[in-house]
């Protein structure tokens, strides 16, 4: 799976900075973490509340970032 953002030039969509995920990989996480790493904490509306999906990727991100 390819995820990237994409962005409007000159009225047309580029993507931009792309990475491709193995889906293989993901688990039932909060998908944007697994994406993005903390930074999809920044603007999410659950963050640090009961409904967030982050999980064991979360706790693990948290704990390499010490």
């Amino acid at each position: 799976m390819i995820v990237g953002e994409l962005k409007l030039v000159d009225g047309k969509a580029v993507l931009t900075n792309t990475k491709t995920i193995e889906q293989s990989s993901l688990t039932s996480d909060c998908w944007l973490i697994q994406f993005d790493g903390l930074d999809a904490c920044k603007t999410c509306p659950v963050r640090g509340k009961r409904d967030c999906g982050g999980g064991e990727t979360l706790k693990r991100l948290k704990k390499e970032a010490r």
